[in-house]
Formats: structure tokens, sequence, C-alpha cells
């Protein structure tokens, strides 16, 4: 117990300076209720196509993180601030959100996970605003609003014409059914209607033992294509002992998989024994 304490402790400082999440409504029964503002129909879009170049899940016995990267090419962006929205997934709200930018170094395909970038002001939402893009999930599903500056902006597009976006969102273990199995649902995102390309998922073990000995990953979601997505696990699991590897599954790699925006992305992992 107390290292599983430890651990999350651990993780938690990783995770620096992080925003109070919303209280249920039924935390205020004697408050006023307040009323949900209505939609403009005029949410001011982004100045770029954005995509989310990787969906990686680093888990252990005492919690998950689960890591978002979205892209953001220059496109037309030449000043402002940039306030866009994240919609929390499921179990449940996460235990703590942290946002950083980065750019992405020449000849690089993706950002480095070791790199730390900057750190973006994290706003805990019951619901996106009017004003502000929602980029990942649902405007009615309680999120955060990530607000990243002008200045941010300047500095990652000096050096880059690529600014990577990562999220990060601590949660506590996803309970195991009877088989052993994890799962999480990570929110997806759409862009003026289109649903944006994903390109790349992973589940990382933090553990050397017990790891992950096999991933899933599929769209879910009412207008959902689930289709198995290609998972890549880290580390590789080691071959069985006896009967050799489970019977492989034919996969799609994710950014050839029939989309539509209101498509969620399913994930579930089991633990080796």
């Amino acid at each position: 117990m107390r290292g599983s304490v430890a651990g999350l402790a651990v993780a938690l400082g990783l995770l620096g300076r992080l925003p109070s999440l919303p209280a249920p409504a039924a935390a205020h029964s004697s408050a006023r209720p307040s009323a949900t503002p209505a939609p403009t129909g005029h949410e001011p879009p982004l100045p770029m196509l954005p995509s989310l170049a990787r969906v990686r899940i680093e888990t252990a016995h005492d919690r998950a993180l689960v890591i978002e990267e979205i892209n953001l090419p220059r496109g037309e962006w030449r000043s402002g601030a940039l306030d866009v929205y994240v919609a929390f997934g499921s179990p449940g709200p996460p235990i703590a959100v942290d946002a950083r930018l980065l750019a992405l170094s020449a000849g690089d395909s993706e950002a480095r996970i070791e790199d730390a970038g900057d750190p973006v002001v994290v706003q805990a939402e019951p619901r996106a605003s009017p004003s502000v893009q929602v980029i990942l999930g649902r405007r009615q599903i309680a999120g955060v609003t990530l607000r990243v500056t002008e200045s941010q902006l300047r500095s990652v597009y000096a050096s880059s014409d690529l600014a990577v976006l990562r999220v990060r969102s601590l949660l506590h273990p996803p309970a195991a059914d009877g088989e052993g199995a994890r799962d999480v649902v990570v929110r997806l995102g759409a862009s003026e209607g289109l649903p944006i390309t994903l390109e790349r998922i992973q589940v990382v073990s933090l553990e050397k033992a017990p790891g992950v000995s096999r991933a899933r990953a599929w769209l879910c979601g009412p207008e959902a294509d689930s289709w198995p997505l290609t998972v890549g696990l880290v580390p590789k699991p080691a071959p069985k002992a006896e009967g050799g590897r489970p019977e492989p599954v034919a996969t799609l790699a994710p950014p050839l998989a029939p989309r539509h925006a209101s498509d969620d992305l399913c994930i579930r992992w089991w633990m080796a024994p």
C-alpha cells in the first residue's frame, strides 16, 4: 500500500500544477442552478487543420496515464492566442490533467516523449464555453479548456512549422474484469465537422512485472466501425513458454480506419499473470 501511494505521488509530481475539477451538480443542491449557455453556432474556427499524432496509455498497478498529442501545423495562424477544449474520457474524471506545448524537431515524425515543452494553462470546466473551439470530445462533456498564449505559439513557430499540444490525464487504475482486462475510452476530435486523423496508438507498461501481455483498440460510438486497430506494445511481450503467442488478429492502421465525428477510441489491455 505504501509503495502504491508513493508511486501515485511521483506521478502527480510529474504532472506539476493541476486544476481543480468541477464538482458534480448534485453536490450543490442548495445553490441556484446555473443556466447552460445556448450554442451560438459561431464557434471560432481553428486557423490550422489539427491531427491526433499519438494516443499513448502508460499503465502500472496503481495508475494509468493517458497521453494525447495533438499536432497543430502553422496553417493560417499569424497572431492571437488559442483556446481549445478537451473533454474527459472514461472511466470518470481524471485525478489530474497537465498540458504542454512543444516544437517538433527537424527530422522527427512525432514529439519525443522525454521533451518537457512549455506548460499551458489548464482550466477545468463542466462543459465547453460557446467561444472555445472543441478539439477533442464533445461540447457538453466535462473537460478542460487549454489556453495557449500568442507568445507560446510565436516561440514554437519560430523554430518549427508544427506545434504539438501534449495533454496528460492521470487516472486511478481502471477496474479489471474477470479476465484481467482493463478499459479506457479516449475522446477523439473533429474540425469543422470532419474527424481529425488519428496516427498511432501505444500501450506502455511502466513495470517490468506484471507487464502488459496484449492490447486491443477500436473505434466506439453510435456510428463507429469497430474493426480492430493496430496497437504498439512497449515493451513487446515475451513469447509464452507453452502454446506460443495468441492467434494473431488482423488490424487496421489507425489513419486508414473509416471515421465519424462522433467516434471515440476504446482501448483494452491485459496484464501478464
